[in-house]
């Protein structure tokens, strides 16, 4: 009867380990999509690493001023600042398009490798190239600064922003919100 148990005992382990291991084997084949949310629906981007950014320009209309702060950075890690007071006209800051000289200052300075880092990485972590271009808030807010960013990689271009942009408690503001921190943390 000992004899009996004992083969009994090491049949059902056999069979055991041939279940776990065809489970695990089966399992590895397997591509999990991740979880869709109404947010995500249409816009899932799944990267395989950090963006290819080329530059990243940050844009910020002061709430009640005429004042407008670009900051352009660049892999090289530099840092040019525009103070523009700019004039009657509008300008189109993203395609270049600047006031004369006596109405805006340039200030060059450097940022580090881990903040140039940390900003690809927000970027590619909120998937900044799949927000809508148009995130200003829906709430009524007197005197709120305008933020747009625009991020150019080694393919494409993007731009997103506007009135009060990141401040609505929905996915996509939060996502902005989280790029923005970034790179006022690392220009200022």
């Amino acid at each position: 009867m000992g004899l009996i148990m004992e083969r009994l005992k090491k049949t059902v382990a056999a069979g055991l380990i041939f279940v776990i291991g065809l489970f695990a084997l089966t399992s590895c084949s397997k591509t999990v999509e991740p979880a869709r949310t109404k947010a995500t629906t249409e816009k899932t981007q799944i990267s395989r690493g950090p963006l290819d950014v080329t530059k990243v320009t940050y844009l910020i209309y002061c709430g009640g001023l005429p004042d407008v702060e670009m900051y352009v950075i660049t892999p090289d890690l530099k840092v040019q600042k525009y103070d523009i007071w700019p004039e009657i006209d509008t300008y189109d800051y993203f395609a270049g398009e600047l006031p004369s000289e006596d109405h805006y200052d340039v200030t060059e300075y450097e940022i580090t490798d881990t903040e140039w880092s940390s900003i690809v990485n927000v970027l590619t972590r909120v998937d900044f190239m799949a927000l809508d271009e148009e995130m200003s808030t829906k709430d009524i807010v007197d005197d709120g600064s305008s933020y747009y960013i625009k991020v150019e990689t080694s393919d494409s271009t993007h731009i997103s922003g506007g009135y009060c942009a990141g401040i609505d408690d929905d996915p996509d503001s939060r996502r902005f919100a989280e790029a923005k921190e970034m790179i006022d943390n690392a220009c200022k």
